[in-house]
């Protein structure tokens, strides 16, 4: 952690910032918080961060999206529209804590940040707009956070407007994620213009800000909970019913403190330590039912401070997470590459999401997903788009490593073959199965919805073209970059038309090339009609070798059925034919008849909704494997353009938000 401290100070040299605003103070994974912010777009999911940052020190000005000059959204193309487009990382102190932030982007077109981001979280913040509550994009990140079951706590932002409501919130929280939020604040100044403080009716506390009065709200007064009852008796009276509906509330889902209050009979002798415990216990368990959940503005600089407390109080370290796949690694290292960034000086960067073990800038990886060993250039913590050089980082940590070419988002790193090796021994599979035994699970990449031609303006310009589709591609797994065997048209998937524009505008601004976009295409797909079943025979012939593959194959359509599944046949004939195949060549064969399935006849989509059954196999003498794998394609094209196919377009649930007067 020393060198985090001796880095951190370089960066504070540049920006004039005092050493004693920035201190960390580091004694294990306990004092360490990863944590993401999620929200809808326009939630203030990057305002909050910014005052984030300043309140700790790290930065000696606020950025606002508004003007453009924000720390986390560095890109010309997150500052000229003024939207998140790209998960930022950086790491700051607060509280002799160690917090490293992501913010993620709250636009549907770029959810493949938000899923990359869950997959290396131990806790999350989700914002509400406090004058919308729920809206679409929360529900999409909620559902996100559910899958990798990441805790939650909540930040109703955006007090300050007039059409904000705490109640209307919460109300929309429990019909549309399903949970009891647990409100530890209340506001003081009412909800609008004149919302100015919070009582915490944990400690019952109070704390007021100066509007505007040019600090950026760094300099709050603090009310304690006798000072409250004797000048602000009104608002003390109110915090304490909130606080006793909040106590009995608790009780529900927390049994320690239900049986608390059983035996005192009483809400009133609930320490603050005793109701911050059970919160805790709550905000640690993401099935728990409830919400924690925190009020503020942080565009009016209210509330940020106590959000900041929450985050250390309230969201899990490391080692409050307990991951069943990362102790098959002991204290070795291990890690899981969730991000990739190309940087123009440093190269290629690699964002690893340490688990288990140290790891040293003297160290060579072995990617256990391509089975090679790489060496190590430089290790480097993130601080958004700057990169401080670091010696070591332990579990539990976000590391930036420098100079490995093979590394994609999802894979994972351990130290040498030996680890892998071992894991495999214990896990007693063969070499084909080691990637499934010793590779951590990865984010889910979600399929495109939309796609078009690009094309670049000149052959001259064809290879720096070939160049940034490679890099842009590495960086984001949700972008599909495809030939058209038919046209020889290279074909983008995306995520939406802004995700592609973004591309377009990418590869302009980074690499030079302005590429022309052909008409956006919908993602449909490919449906069978009707039940087929056939016999085929597949015969290739490679120099003085022939290759055969011979398979019985049914397709049969499952409405409903989502990706197609490939299944062998019970019965004692089909057993029989299997019996005579390696295991590797039945693997193989499934891998083919997959693979045949990801384009239709009719439109080359990919084909949903089926079972192919196999009910004889044979593989000719000598036949290689890649030709098995092409064989089973091949013949399961053939069967599916017997049993006919139709397109199936997307289906969207779409809500509409308005006011009452304009129904």
């Amino acid at each position: 952690m020393l060198v985090l401290i001796r880095h951190c100070q370089k960066y504070l040299d540049r920006c004039k910032i005092s050493q004693s605003s920035l201190r960390f103070t580091h004694s294990g994974s306990g004092n360490i918080r990863n944590v993401g912010i999620m929200a809808h777009i326009d939630a203030g999911k990057t305002t909050t961060t910014e005052r984030m940052l300043f309140y700790s020190g790290y930065s000696a000005k606020v950025g606002e999206v508004h003007t453009g000059d924000t720390v986390m959204d560095y890109l010309d193309q997150e500052r000229d529209r003024g939207i998140t487009i790209t998960s930022a990382a950086i790491t700051f102190p607060w509280r002799q804590h160690q917090i490293n932030l992501i913010d993620t982007p709250g636009h549907v077109d770029f959810t493949m940040e938000v899923e990359r981001s869950m997959a290396v979280l131990d806790g999350g913040v989700v914002v509400l707009d406090g004058s919308a509550g729920v809206e679409a994009q929360t529900v999409t990140v909620w559902r996100q956070a559910d899958r990798y079951g990441v805790p939650r706590i909540a930040y109703i932002n955006k007090l300050d407007k007039p059409a904000a409501s705490v109640s209307k919130t919460v109300a929309s929280m429990e019909k549309r994620l399903a949970v009891q939020p647990l409100v530890t604040q209340i506001g003081l100044g009412g909800e609008g213009k004149n919302f100015c403080g919070l009582v915490d009716l944990v400690s019952m506390q109070a704390f007021k800000w100066r509007l505007k009065d040019g600090n950026w709200g760094k300099s709050f007064s603090s009310v304690s909970g006798a000072e409250l009852k004797t000048s602000m008796y009104d608002s003390w009276e109110v915090a304490m019913r909130a606080r006793e509906e909040l106590i009995e509330a608790v009780t529900d889902y927390d049994s320690v403190l239900a049986e608390h209050v059983i035996e005192t009979e009483s809400f009133e002798d609930v320490s603050e330590s005793d109701l911050k415990s059970a919160l805790r216990r709550v905000a640690l368990s993401p099935s728990s039912g409830a919400l924690v959940t925190f009020l503020g503005s942080s565009y009016a600089n209210v509330g940020v401070q106590p959000l900041m407390n929450a985050i250390v109080d309230y969201c899990p370290s490391p080692l409050d997470r307990e991951n069943e796949d990362v102790k098959k690694f002991g204290n070795n290292f291990s890690g899981l590459v969730f991000k990739i960034i190309h940087h123009p000086m440093k190269g290629v960067l690699c964002f690893v999401r340490v688990y288990s073990g140290r790891l040293t800038n003297k160290d060579s990886v072995y990617n256990v997903n391509h089975k090679k060993t790489e060496k190590i250039g430089k290790l480097y913590l993130a601080f958004a788009d700057d990169f401080m050089e670091a010696g070591e980082v332990d579990a539990g940590n976000i590391v930036v490593i420098a100079g490995l070419k093979l590394a994609q988002t999802g894979d994972t790193l351990v130290l040498n073959k030996s680890i892998v090796s071992a894991i495999e021994a214990q896990a007693d599979t063969d070499d084909d199965n080691v990637v499934t035994n010793a590779a951590l699970v990865g984010p889910l990449v979600p399929d495109p919805v939309v796609f078009c031609s690009v094309e670049p303006p000149s052959l001259a310009e064809q290879k720096q073209f070939e160049l940034a589709l490679a890099c842009l591609g590495r960086e984001d797994p949700s972008l599909k970059i495809t030939q058209d065997m038919e046209t020889g048209q290279t074909v983008l998937g995306g995520m939406g038309e802004l995700h592609l524009e973004i591309i377009r505008d990418r590869i302009l601004s980074t690499y030079k090339v302005e590429v022309e976009l052909g008409k956006l295409q919908v993602a449909y797909r490919e449906v069978p009609d009707n039940q087929a079943r056939k016999m085929v025979n597949f015969t290739r012939s490679l120099g003085d070798k022939q290759h055969t593959v011979t398979l019985e194959v049914e397709i049969e359509p499952v409405t409903g059925g989502g990706k197609p599944k490939v299944v062998f046949a019970k019965d004692r004939e089909a057993q029989d034919s299997f019996a005579k195949l390696r295991p590797k060549q039945l693997r193989k064969i499934t891998e083919g008849l997959k693979s045949g399935l990801d384009s239709g006849p009719l439109l080359s989509f990919p084909v949903l909704d089926c079972v192919v059954v196999v009910h004889r196999a044979e593989v000719g003498r000598g036949t290689q494997d890649t030709m098995v794998v092409a064989g089973s394609a091949s013949i399961v094209k053939e069967v599916l353009a017997n049993a006919g196919v139709r397109l199936a377009e997307p289906v969207m649930v779409l809500e509409v938000s308005t006011e009452q007067e304009m129904v």
